[in-house]
């Protein structure tokens, strides 16, 4: 069995992707299809009967364009072609908006409306006329059967207008604007896909670019990219470990904050597993590669995110069934209406116009306007309130939401160590001078704990140490005017004082000299203010916190009962946490609120993702919602204006469908003997006033009061 990575150019809805899995999996020789219609990434599995380059010709005789995943050339290629087309098709339509408004009805002002109407439908709307032929191939319509349809309807009828009388009455300019939204919306659409692909790259940079391998007991620096499994690599303070690996000798204390989330670093030693991009704070290790370099975990999880959304919500399910169903059955209404008038005795020219009623009347602009104009209304009012929606289908998935969870390094607390108590156990030692030599003690140290010790010793001046000793992943040792200090994990300054600690242990940190303990600082992350309301909030509308961490069982039980939360899950990895939230999933909805790199398959696996403006640049690339406020009441104002555009949605579709329903059969002629029947200009009025009022509905979002 092979894989085939591909990148696929011209989907515009998941109706596309659909097409290209239904028609490959028709082959016995294709296995498995993967496709995610937002970056363009598809995996294919297949037997060596078919290889890739086959793959490719089939997925371009469907109407689309298909590169082995190795090149940004396709992708780069589209968006260039978008924008030629887009920057020919604006001036066009601006000359036959002037011409047929100025009313300057003549044979020439027909004549060039005509000829720069025909540049817009036949060069400009190329690529969906391009991938709606594929309708015979692949016997499904998407979008851009509707597009193109819709467009040529008014086209052609009007240039039968054209060739008849060159009288007035004419739609080039309703085809031509029709193309140029579509192209606009369709280049802002693809070049968005393609900075959130480059954004992914991102999660390689926490790897460093060179490895110190040993060969022959030689050190040499190469690529990351070349280490294969059994390569042996030399590891120092300072460095990041560039892979995945076992420990074969020394001792490191290492911090793995972008898999498990905990601030706290850990001390490794002989045997124990490391994973590339984590940091060696203080120490020396020889780590042994247990992968080849593409089988990092890193690598793992990007080729999870890329393959990631290949679910389709319900709205673009509906959305596709309608489309399949309502393009072939306004074609069938309208060569049926064309016929009966005929058959009864009206003239060919009669039962045209009728036929051009229907399809006019029936242009999908109101249908297509429903949706996405609510959601870009949407997402204007929620901008206003400093949150960034990047997925639409969120509207509709909060409501089904029964979970909310959260990491909880750097999402419900901070995510900064700080000193929470500072005890003095020596009634004779002067606290100034204790906080003096403490500073001191942790001063050019980039461990997390020192920064904290210095953040709260800030308004302290330092005094001169005579000597400082760094002992890995236990503490300082260092001498002041001939006395030695020892400051660091308690256990550890116990055993070098020789005396016991009867006090509380958890998170402490000691401070003592030769002979006794004078100071214990007791560390803490604390909790965002807004926390407590929040999670108040979510119960009130029955939904119910849950903490998804990697941190350890003390620190994540203390934060929930701080805030209340029942349910808390701790010490978990990137795929424990993808494991509970598809647990959690079987009863509801989840939302995943995170942070972090290590966050990034959660915030994906989940309904949908939500990260801050502060997170890691993966994390706010990968999120379904960025909060451009470091504050979780973001999170409140993303449920209240989901629930109101979800409600403005479906008072659009109903517009839409309503509309149709009613005036396709005053199309056909069905008041005609009382007298009554839609002229095709008419019927233009009436397609206008549809999306007026999909338009007006769509635009109260931006009114709505938080």
């Amino acid at each position: 069995m092979e894989v085939a990575r591909l990148s696929i150019g011209g989907m515009h809805c998941s109706a596309c992707s659909s097409t290209i899995e239904k028609n490959l999996l028709k082959l016995e020789s294709i296995k498995n299809v993967k496709i995610n219609v937002v970056s363009g990434k598809a995996k294919i599995s297949h037997e060596n009967s078919i290889n890739t380059q086959e793959i490719i010709n089939l997925i371009n005789s469907y109407g689309f364009s298909a590169l082995v995943d190795n090149s940004k050339e396709l992708e780069i290629k589209y968006i260039n072609d978008l924008k030629k087309r887009f920057f020919v098709a604006v001036p066009c339509f601006l000359v036959i908006f002037i011409l047929h408004m100025s009313g300057w009805h003549s044979s020439m002002s027909a004549f060039l409306q005509l000829l720069f109407a025909s540049f817009v439908q036949f060069y400009c709307a190329y690529p969906f006329y391009k991938a709606s032929l594929s309708v015979f191939k692949t016997k499904s319509a998407d979008m851009n059967v509707l597009i193109a349809l819709g467009t040529s309807v008014a086209y052609f009828y009007s240039l039968y207008l054209f060739f008849y009388d060159f009288g007035d009455g004419y739609y080039f300019e309703g085809s031509s604007s029709i193309i140029c939204f579509v192209l606009f919306g369709e280049y802002i659409k693809s070049k968005a896909k393609k900075n959130a692909n480059d954004e992914l790259g991102l999660l390689t940079q926490i790897l460093p670019q060179k490895a110190r391998i040993l060969k022959d007991n030689n050190q040499t620096f190469i690529d990351i990219s070349d280490i294969k499994k059994g390569d042996k690599c030399l590891v120092i303070g300072g460095e990041k470990i560039p892979l995945d690996g076992v420990i074969l000798s020394g001792e490191a204390e290492v911090s793995s904050t972008h898999i498990n989330g905990e601030e706290m670093p850990r001390n490794l030693k002989v045997g124990d597993l490391v994973v590339a991009g984590s940091v060696v704070y203080h120490g020396e290790i020889m780590v042994e590669s247990t992968k080849d370099s593409s089988e990092f975990f890193v690598y793992e999880m990007l080729d999870l995110l890329e393959l990631s959304h290949v679910k389709k919500p319900k709205i673009g399910i509906l959305a596709d069934k309608i489309a399949s169903i309502f393009v072939p059955l306004v074609l069938l209404i309208s060569v049926v209406a064309f016929m009966f008038w005929v058959s009864i005795g009206y003239s060919p020219i009669f039962a045209l116009s009728i036929a051009a009623c229907i399809l006019v009347v029936s242009c999908p602009c109101a249908l297509g306007l429903a949706v996405p104009l609510a959601i870009v209304c949407a997402s204007i009012r929620a901008k206003r309130d400093d949150i960034l929606i990047k997925t639409p289908e969120i509207y509709e998935k909060t409501k089904d939401i029964k979970y909310i969870a959260f990491d909880k390094t750097g999402t419900l607390t901070r995510g900064e160590i700080m000193v929470k108590d500072f005890f003095i156990l020596e009634s004779s030692c002067d606290q100034l001078e204790i906080l003096k030599i403490a500073k001191a003690m942790q001063e050019n140290n980039p461990h997390p704990i020192a920064k904290a010790i210095l953040n709260f010793t800030n308004n302290y001046e330092s005094c001169t140490l005579d000597k400082k000793e760094y002992f890995v992943a236990k503490g300082i040792k260092a001498s002041v005017r001939g006395e030695e200090y020892y400051f660091g994990a308690l256990d550890w300054v116990c055993s070098q004082v020789n005396c016991e600690f009867s006090g509380a242990r958890n998170n402490a940190v000691a401070f003592g000299n030769s002979s006794k303990i004078i100071a214990v600082f007791y560390l803490s992350d604390s909790i965002r203010d807004e926390a407590y309301d929040v999670v108040k909030w979510l119960k009130r509308e029955n939904i119910t916190p849950v903490i998804l961490s990697g941190d350890n069982e003390e620190s994540v039980r203390n934060v929930a009962k701080e805030l209340k939360i029942d349910e808390f899950y701790f010490n978990l990895t990137p795929a424990k946490k993808v494991e509970k939230i598809i647990e959690l999933n079987k009863s509801g909805g989840v939302c995943f609120v995170g942070d972090g790199i290590n966050d990034a398959l959660a915030l994906k696996e989940a309904s949908f993702g939500i990260s801050f403006v502060g997170a890691t640049e993966l994390a706010k690339e990968v999120g379904d919602v960025l909060l451009l406020k470091n504050s979780l009441k973001g999170i409140v104002s993303v449920f209240k204006i989901s629930k109101q555009t979800l409600k403005n949605i479906q008072q659009n579709l109903f517009f839409a469908y309503i509309y149709n329903i009613v005036l396709i059969p005053v199309a056909f002629g069905i008041l005609y003997p009382f007298g009554i029947l839609l002229t095709p200009t008419l019927a233009g009025m009436a397609m206008a006033f549809s999306s007026i009022s999909v338009v007006s509905n769509a635009l109260r979002i931006l009114r709505f009061n938080l």
